[in-house]
């Protein structure tokens, strides 16, 4: 076992060996060593352990268990996109360990994340073949999910206000992350989890790998999240819960104020170009 510092932050860095031979580097914080996850990392990339959670085609996740403690870990294994990808891999960083730093830097600043616990990469003849990342499961359920089951229609009034405070609560929070300079890679209700209720309600951001960190956010990264926000399709949320949403987020950005309503039409422009782009493929 070796002991690292990256950015002032202290890592432990394991190699171990796959069945074939190749050479497995795991990198984990200090704080949280997960040793148990050692022998678990081969099989895991063998598909020989874990149980298969539902992703996207350019990742491979596995559920798996720590057989001590019952704690849910979620292993996920990035492919590559294309050849850009592979660039980065060989000049640059991999997407596991963009997306394990993102996390990190996350939970620093105040903002709630599947916990980075580690991430690593599987060699062959020195050069990157596959990466992963491991993280802690989160309490909640995703947007989507979430509304269907908590606020099933029609809406009692208690409801209603509930979600109500909820939706306050979320422009409150996004409001924050963009006022910090923050913006999510692809900000889609999917990459949030809800835990909790009405202005209580916790939220998880999720998918950080391609999470970006300024000074002042740009105006066309802050109307992509916007969008992807925007693009969310469910019978509970109303065109007045989306203003509600906004005018909460500006809250929190009051640079916004002098050019709300003009935003307000160039957020809708795009989701109503993209929707029906959507309906003519």
């Amino acid at each position: 076992m070796q002991i690292i510092r990256k950015n002032n932050k202290i890592e432990k860095k394991i190699k171990i060996r796959s069945d074939t031979g190749k050479s497995i580097v795991l990198l984990f914080s200090e704080m949280n060593d997960l040793l148990w996850l050692q022998g678990k990392i081969p099989d895991l990339l063998n598909r020989k352990d874990g149980i298969p959670v539902k992703s996207s085609d350019f990742s491979t996740v596995l559920m798996v268990q720590n057989p001590e403690t019952g704690e849910i870990f979620y292993f996920k294994e990035f492919h590559d996109r294309g050849m850009k990808d592979k660039l980065k891999k060989l000049i640059g960083s991999t997407r596991s360990e963009r997306a394990f730093k993102a996390g990190q830097t996350l939970l620093e600043k105040g903002f709630l994340t599947s916990f980075p616990v580690a991430h690593g990469l599987e060699k062959a003849c020195c050069l990157v073949r596959r990466n992963f990342l491991i993280t802690r499961e989160v309490p909640g359920e995703r947007t989507y999910q979430y509304f269907q089951s908590r606020f099933p229609l029609p809406l009692s009034a208690q409801m209603y206000a509930e979600k109500r405070a909820l939706i306050h609560a979320a422009g409150h929070e996004i409001g924050r992350l963009h006022s910090m300079g923050i913006c999510h890679g692809d900000l889609r209700v999917g990459n949030i989890i809800i835990n909790g209720r009405g202005s209580s309600a916790q939220f998880f951001f999720i998918d950080n790998e391609r999470t970006q960190f300024y000074r002042t956010i740009p105006e066309r990264k802050r109307l992509k999240n916007l969008v992807q926000l925007n693009m969310v399709l469910l019978p509970h949320i109303t065109k007045t819960d989306r203003l509600r949403f906004f005018n909460t987020y500006v809250m929190e950005n009051p640079v916004l104020l002098s050019n709300k309503k003009s935003l307000i039409r160039e957020i809708l422009r795009i989701t109503r170009k993209r929707h029906e782009s959507k309906l003519f493929r």
